[in-house]
């Protein structure tokens, strides 16, 4: 009776520690598999300058009367014609969709009209395009603005010549080009008007492209 008992105890014990070792098994953290992790996400395609105008409002408020002077300014009194700007803002607007970076100004008497609109590029900056017009003449300018500093980037135009006329897109990425036809002469002034289409010119990936 005495061995059986014995027997009976160490049987017991022996099942007992077979459970624990088998509990503490289903306890042990799983590792997590390298397909749970989730992937990074991808850096943006285009990433905004900081500081630098980034809609073309702001554009607008920076841009040098070298490109469109305020008729009404007064620069004794204005410093850089920011009242002056703001009346013509006030007066003239027609357009400004700054979603979709345009921007179109009437004129009166001798108060030129504008038209911006801009393009950005894959860095972030922008490609800036302005058309002004009066009575008698009309300019086109195409501009890069970093760091306060204007300059002419009319060499990311394709074929861009004096004697186009472009046709700034108010919606889209596409800009058509037209002749810029003389209609008169006046004081060794070009009078010109918007002709015959060209062609198309399409932003894509940070620049433009001729179809």
């Amino acid at each position: 009776m005495k061995l059986f008992t014995l027997l009976f105890l160490a049987f017991a014990v022996h099942a007992c520690a077979s459970e624990g070792s088998q509990s503490a098994g289903t306890q042990t953290p799983q590792q997590p598999n390298s397909t749970d992790v989730a992937a990074k996400a991808p850096e943006p395609e285009y990433t905004a300058r900081s500081g630098e105008p980034s809609n073309v409002m702001e554009f607008f408020a920076v841009l040098p009367e070298k490109y469109f002077a305020f008729e009404s300014c007064d620069r004794a009194s204005d410093k850089d014609c920011a009242k002056a700007r703001a009346d013509y803002l006030k007066t003239f607007t027609d357009v400004s969709d700054i979603k979709n970076g345009y921007f179109k100004g009437g004129c009166d008497g001798g108060q030129s009209c504008i038209t911006m609109a801009i393009f950005k590029r894959r860095d972030g900056s922008y490609l800036v395009g302005v058309h002004t017009e009066n009575e008698m003449i009309v300019q086109f300018h195409f501009l890069d603005y970093a760091g306060g500093a204007w300059r002419d980037a009319s060499n990311e135009v394709p074929d861009f010549s004096k004697k186009n006329w472009y046709e700034l897109p108010r919606v889209g990425t596409t800009m058509a080009v037209f002749e810029n036809k003389l209609i008169e002469k006046v004081e060794h002034i070009d009078v010109t008007e918007k002709g015959r289409k060209l062609y198309d010119l399409t932003w894509k990936d940070g620049k433009f492209l001729r179809k």
